[in-house]
C-alpha cells in the first residue's frame, strides 16, 4: 500500500504546482475595440448575390470621424449612410440610412480614408 499512497501524494502535489503556475499566471487582456462616429459614409453592396445586408462595407474620413485604431472589433454610429446597392438589372440605387450602427471586422486605412470591411448590424 505504500506504493499507491507515494503516487497519489506525487500526483497532487504535481496538481498543487500546476494550480501555483496558472494562478499566479496574469489574466489575458480584454479584445481591444475601437468606437467611432461619423456624420456620414458612403457603401458598396451587391444585391441580391451578397450578403443582403446594404452595409457590408464603409468608407469614411478618418479625420472627421476622429477615428483612431484601437483594434478590432470596429464599432461605427453614422448620422447619414448612404449604400450604393449593385442590382441584377440597372443601375445602382442609392440607399441612406440614418443613425447607422454597425460592427467591423477589419480597416484599412489608407491617406484620410478608411474602409470598413466585414461589417454587419450591431
Amino acid at each position: 500500500m505504500g506504493q499507491p499512497l507515494r503516487r497519489v501524494a506525487a500526483a497532487c502535489a504535481t496538481a498543487l504546482a500546476a494550480a501555483a503556475i496558472t494562478v499566479g499566471a496574469p489574466a489575458q487582456a480584454a479584445q481591444a475595440t475601437t468606437t467611432t462616429h461619423c456624420a456620414t459614409s458612403t457603401s458598396i453592396a451587391l444585391l441580391p448575390s451578397g450578403s443582403g445586408f446594404l452595409f457590408p462595407n464603409l468608407f469614411v474620413s478618418q479625420s472627421a470621424c476622429g477615428f483612431v485604431d484601437n483594434g478590432p472589433l470596429y464599432y461605427f454610429t453614422v448620422d447619414k449612410a448612404t449604400s450604393n446597392a449593385s442590382v441584377l438589372s440597372g443601375p445602382p440605387r442609392p440607399y441612406v440610412v440614418y443613425n447607422l450602427s454597425v460592427v467591423c471586422s477589419a480597416v484599412t486605412v489608407n491617406g484620410d480614408t478608411v474602409w470598413a470591411t466585414g461589417c454587419g448590424p450591431t
